[in-house]
C-alpha cells in the first residue's frame, strides 16, 4: 500500500521565505523602477496589491483542504471584482469588463473543463460550481447584449468557451449529474 509523501515542513518553510523574500526585493525594485520612469502614475502600487493578493491565496490554498472547482469559481470572482475596481480607481476606461473579466472566465472555465475531463468520477463535487461560473461567465454577455459595455471580441469568446464548457460537462457527466440532482433536490 502507498501513503502519500509527507511533506519536509522545515524544507517547505524555507522555500517560502525565499520566495517571500524574493517578492520584497521585486516590489522595491517595481517602486524603484516606477519613480525613476514614471513618478506621476502609481503603477507599482497595483503590482505590489498583486503580489499581496498572490500570497494571501497562496497561503489561504496551502492552510485548507478546499474543493478545486468552489476556488476556481471564488478566485474567479474576486479578481473580477478586483480588476473592475482597479478600472475604475484609474478612472474608467472599460478595459476591465472588455479584456480582464473576459479573460478570467476564459481562465476559470478551461480549468473547469480541464477539471471535467481528468477527474470525471469526481466531477460530481464540482457541478454545482461549474453551473454558477458558467451562470456568472453569462453577465458580460447580457451586459454587451443591453449596451451597458462596449461589443468585444473576448466578451464573444469568452461566453462561447463558458457554453462549450458546460455542454461538455452535460456530456460527460450529464446522467451522473441527474441522479445527483434527483438524490440531492428530490425532483
Amino acid at each position: 500500500m502507498l501513503y502519500p509523501q509527507i511533506l519536509n515542513i522545515k524544507k517547505t518553510n524555507r522555500i517560502k521565505q525565499l520566495l517571500m523574500l524574493g517578492s520584497f526585493f521585486l516590489a522595491g525594485i517595481l517602486v524603484i523602477v516606477n519613480f525613476v520612469i514614471d513618478s506621476e502614475n502609481h503603477w507599482s502600487l497595483l503590482c505590489i496589491l498583486g503580489l499581496l493578493y498572490v500570497w494571501v491565496t497562496v497561503i489561504y490554498s496551502m492552510k485548507r483542504n478546499i474543493n478545486i472547482a468552489s476556488h476556481v469559481m471564488i478566485q474567479m470572482i474576486v479578481i473580477s471584482i478586483l480588476t473592475i475596481g482597479i478600472d475604475f480607481v484609474i478612472g474608467y476606461k472599460g478595459w476591465a469588463m472588455t479584456i480582464a473579466v473576459p479573460i478570467i472566465i476564459m481562465a476559470a472555465n478551461l480549468t473547469m473543463m480541464i477539471l471535467t475531463i481528468v477527474s470525471r468520477k469526481r466531477y460530481l463535487k464540482y457541478a454545482i460550481y461549474q453551473m454558477i461560473i458558467f451562470i456568472l461567465s453569462m453577465i458580460p454577455c447580457i451586459l454587451m447584449l443591453c449596451n451597458l459595455i462596449e461589443y468585444g471580441i473576448l466578451i464573444v469568446i469568452a461566453t462561447g468557451i463558458a457554453t462549450f464548457s458546460l455542454f461538455l460537462t452535460i456530456l460527460l457527466c450529464g446522467r451522473e449529474m441527474l441522479q445527483e440532482s434527483v438524490r440531492r433536490f428530490h425532483f
